[in-house]
């Protein structure tokens, strides 16, 4: 094919992606469907795939793009995560809140760090002494991640540790999606499509920062698919020192796995006096108190991430988007 007519479909293909994503984020549509997502329904999930799979990945195993200044490469087969970093607009908002947390930080933790988006474009923004530690258990993902690691020159400042993490040191079992590269989870009701399972080696942030010298962080990112409480047990000592945290909030996928979300936003309540609920779709952090968050209809689509901050200088770091 000329590079010119492929530069063209890649160009409507991205166009197209970007107008389903307005598109399901419209009011309209978010009252049609009660908050949720457009996408719940297969045969739209499949056109947009298509459109990613023929326009954009153009039938490669492999897809390499440019996302906030570093290159990331991932599986074509993942249905959300590849698209929409292509795309441009992958949780852009919470990207940028953990890019201006990594500007004032000297050591991160990644807790389900995937192929690396986070691990990558927040590890740039460290400074040259700075450390960012990616905990990532699943195989496929912990080669791309190491791959962009590699690729983005980031060796010597990311570890990456092929393992999960949890409440005490031990293994998971975790359910493989077939669907996104972001879904593997510990309970297979929440990877949709199910695509095996495997065993991998579990550690817990406390058991791992005692043996590693590092000191405690100042900020750990968590994004597990249900797992985020049982992360935060384990995790006691190292929140005596209020690192800053960002992690989801899906009061579903975390029963799922056995988990509460209750609980979790307890643990959380009790060591943090700032505690911000992501807002993407006015691109604002909105501070909540713990009653809050138990609020019909609080948490949902585009509101599933918070940012529980315990050190001022990462209060001022983000004061543009909250009015604290």
């Amino acid at each position: 094919m000329p590079p010119s007519l492929k530069r063209l479909r890649h160009t409507i293909a991205i166009g197209m992606m970007r107008a389903a994503r307005s598109a399901n984020r419209s009011r309209l549509t978010r009252t049609v469907l009660g908050g949720r997502s457009i996408r719940r329904f297969p045969l739209v999930n499949r056109i947009y795939h298509m459109v990613f799979r023929v326009g954009v990945a153009a039938g490669d195993r492999d897809v390499k793009v440019h996302y906030r200044g570093v290159v990331l490469t991932g599986p074509a087969w993942d249905a959300t995560i590849m698209p929409s970093i292509s795309a441009g607009y992958y949780e852009e908002f919470e990207v940028r809140v953990f890019e201006r947390l990594a500007s004032v930080s000297r050591s991160i933790v990644d807790v389900g760090a995937n192929i690396g988006v986070y691990a990558c474009t927040g590890a740039v923004r460290l400074p040259t002494d700075g450390r960012l530690i990616a905990f990532e258990p699943v195989p496929e993902n912990v080669a791309y991640l190491r791959r962009n690691v590699e690729g983005n020159e980031l060796a010597g400042r990311v570890t990456v540790e092929e393992m999960a993490v949890g409440s005490a040191p031990g293994e998971l079992t975790l359910h493989l999606s077939g669907e996104q590269s972001g879904k593997h989870s510990a309970a297979v009701a929440n990877v949709g499509t199910p695509a095996g399972a495997v065993t991998v080696p579990m550690t817990s942030i406390d058991a791992y920062l005692d043996g590693s010298g590092l000191g405690q962080p100042d900020v750990i990112k968590i994004d597990v698919e249900g797992y985020e409480g049982f992360v935060l047990q384990g995790a006691a000592q190292t929140l005596a020192s209020a690192p800053t945290l960002l992690f989801e909030l899906h009061p579903e996928l975390q029963a799922n796995c056995g988990g509460d979300a209750g609980a979790l936003l307890d643990l959380v309540f009790a060591h943090y006096r700032w505690v911000l609920l992501v807002d993407e779709l006015d691109n604002v952090l909105r501070s909540c108190a713990r009653a809050d968050l138990d609020a019909p209809g609080t948490i949902g689509l585009y509101r599933s991430n918070l940012v529980a901050i315990g050190r001022q200088e990462h209060l001022d770091a983000v004061r543009q988007w909250h009015d604290l």
